[in-house]
């Protein structure tokens, strides 16, 4: 899409409210700098990302003073976008990794080996962490805590069921939920309030559903689409995917209308035996009651389709970026070196669960240590940004979700419904 066009299409989005947020932001003096995130204004990050701030004004002069601009979350993309066109200064921004498309086609974004150099990424960062912050062969983003989604399972249920074995390809994974449906206790007895779900997969919310499917597609060798940028949903890659993917709902493996936080709720409850989440999910699944998190929760890379594949995973993280008209992009480099050093990132760490990304950092112990960040290693290298990313992302994510939830509900074809995903995607 031409960058005319995402502006065009972010203007839009943030018209209505630009000037009431407008109103209500603080700005920094004309010689320091801004630092646009939506964390800093989160009850649980408010301390945390005071004391990053201060910590690094402290030892700068008055004209590198660093402030805070806050966003919602969901408007930090149109903000930047509209804003970066304007006269307001901008210099540091926290994006999601799926910001990042839309933004760097608007020429929002720094080229940041021109700012850091090739060497500085590749010394301090695997090479996971380097891609989802390049776009198009250009590095956009410094990784800032970048954790693909990984294939979180209960060993507890699993030897419940019988299950022991690894979950290595897709067809150990389904014989496992097989097991789990058919073996364990819980699903023998009368009382279904406490039935045990095979696979929490997610088939209600387009935002979750459409990337976590993007996942098995790739793990068929299907995608979104093709070179020339049409969709390939139609494919026989594609369809072959989907006829697998119909045949866990067919089985009993996977329920209609799951979202994220339901599928968290039940396994939490130890009702689920398999489910797809991010690392920042430790709290949200935590239940003392079961023990230690490592006898009910273990995440581990998805299944393959056969032996030697290497396994698809969908990214998920935080990236910084630096402003490309801004006029301060060594102390803005800076400033970012502050915010992922050894120091920041450890109690960023410590109090906010936000794995660092810096290949030092996660060497040190407090990290190499901790059982839920350790289990989340071999998943780190696996992530890939969602295909549909960028200005048509909630679009295309709803098409893929509708035809998703059609053929699961038997009114359409596994054929029907990627031929359907294909033609809705093109004229989007």
């Amino acid at each position: 899409m031409k960058k005319s066009i995402v502006v065009f299409v972010v203007m839009a989005l943030v018209a209505s409210s630009l000037f009431a947020a407008g109103a209500a932001e603080k700005t920094a003096v004309q010689q320091g700098m801004t630092f646009s995130n939506w964390s800093g204004s989160e009850k649980a990050s408010v301390e945390i990302f005071t004391w990053m701030i201060d910590t690094f004004n402290q030892k700068v002069g008055a004209e590198d003073q660093v402030v805070q601009i806050n966003w919602p979350w969901g408007e930090t993309e149109s903000q930047l976008a509209i804003r970066a066109q304007g006269k307001e200064q901008y210099d540091i921004a926290q994006i999601d990794i799926r910001m990042l498309p839309a933004l760097a086609e608007a020429g929002v974004l720094a080229d940041l080996n021109q700012v850091f150099g090739k060497e500085f990424f590749t010394s301090n960062f695997s090479a996971g962490s380097i891609a989802v912050g390049n776009f198009k062969g250009t590095q956009y983003g410094i990784p800032w805590t970048v954790a693909p989604m990984a294939l979180i399972s209960n060993p507890k249920i699993l030897k419940e069921a019988g299950v022991d074995f690894p979950i290595v390809t897709i067809a150990d994974f389904e014989r496992a939920c097989e097991m789990v449906k058919t073996n364990h206790p819980a699903n023998k007895d009368a009382n279904l309030s406490n039935d045990i779900v095979a696979y929490a997969a997610m088939t209600k919310e387009s935002g979750t559903a459409a990337p976590d499917l993007m996942v098995w597609l790739w793990t068929f060798g299907a995608s979104v689409y093709d070179e020339q940028g049409k969709s390939a949903l139609n494919s026989e890659k594609a369809v072959q995917a989907l006829t697998w993917f119909n045949s866990l709902m067919q089985k009993g493996y996977i329920q209609q209308a799951m979202a994220r936080g339901d599928a968290r709720t039940l396994f939490k409850e130890g009702r689920v035996a398999f489910y797809d989440d991010a690392l920042m999910s430790k709290g949200a699944i935590t239940n003392p009651a079961f023990g230690d998190i490592s006898e009910y929760a273990f995440p581990q890379v998805h299944p393959v389709l056969k032996q030697g594949d290497k396994p698809q995973a969908s990214g998920w993280g935080h990236l910084l970026v630096i402003i490309d008209r801004s006029p301060k992009k060594a102390q803005a480099k800076a400033f970012i070196e502050h915010l992922i050093s050894e120091e920041v990132a450890l109690r960023y760490f410590k109090e906010n669960g936000m794995l660092p990304s810096k290949k030092s950092v996660l060497a040190n112990e407090a990290v190499a240590s901790d059982y839920w960040s350790n289990a989340w290693t071999p998943v780190l290298d696996g992530g890939r940004l969602a295909e549909t990313a960028g200005p048509l992302y909630a679009a295309a994510n709803q098409v893929i979700l509708e035809e998703l939830q059609a053929m699961l509900s038997g009114s359409k074809t596994p054929s029907q419904a990627g031929s359907a995903m294909a033609s809705r995607i093109d004229t989007l």
